[in-house]
Order: C-alpha cells, then sequence, then structure tokens
C-alpha cells in the first residue's frame, strides 16, 4: 500500500508503519542481544552502538508515527494503557 504525499515525501500508511516499527524492533533487540552476549557495557560505544542508536532512533520515530496514525483512525478518547504517554512527548 502507498501512503499520501505530504511536502516533499510520501507518508506512510498503518500497514507500513507497523512493518517498519516491527523490522526496526527486530534490529535493535538483535543488536541489544548481541551486546549481551558479549557483555559489552551501555557506555561502550563502537560500530555496533552505532547501528543500536541509528535503530532506537528510527524505532522511535516510527513509533511516533504509529501512535499519530492510531489517534487518526480511533479519535481522541480511545486510549487506556498508553493515555500517560502522550503528556510528555507528543
Amino acid at each position: 500500500m502507498a501512503g499520501r504525499v505530504v511536502g516533499e515525501r510520501e507518508a506512510m500508511d498503518l500497514e507500513e508503519v507497523l512493518a517498519k516499527v516491527v523490522e526496526l524492533g527486530r534490529e535493535e533487540l538483535h543488536i541489544v542481544r548481541k551486546r549481551a552476549e558479549e557483555k559489552t557495557a551501555a557506555r561502550d560505544h563502537g560500530r555496533d552502538y552505532e547501528e543500536m542508536v541509528r535503530a532506537a532512533d528510527q524505532l522511535d520515530h516510527h513509533a511516533h508515527q504509529l501512535r499519530r496514525l492510531h489517534d487518526g483512525e480511533f479519535g481522541p478518547r480511545w486510549r487506556h494503557e498508553s493515555r500517560q504517554d502522550g503528556a510528555a512527548g507528543s
């Protein structure tokens, strides 16, 4: 499914954003598990650290897009579990 055009880039639809969140979540989880196996301290930087930061940044970005898509789909009062999450970050 293709998204709609917003400015110069194409906006992603719900299916695309969900797929991207899953992909990036798996990527970050793989790196985190690899670092845990190697007992790499969180403060130790390196190539895998940079990959983890990039994956985390992209995951957070797409999670925010997902939240907006959910709000657009379900309206303003659908949240129960995540009601407080929006106050700090949205």
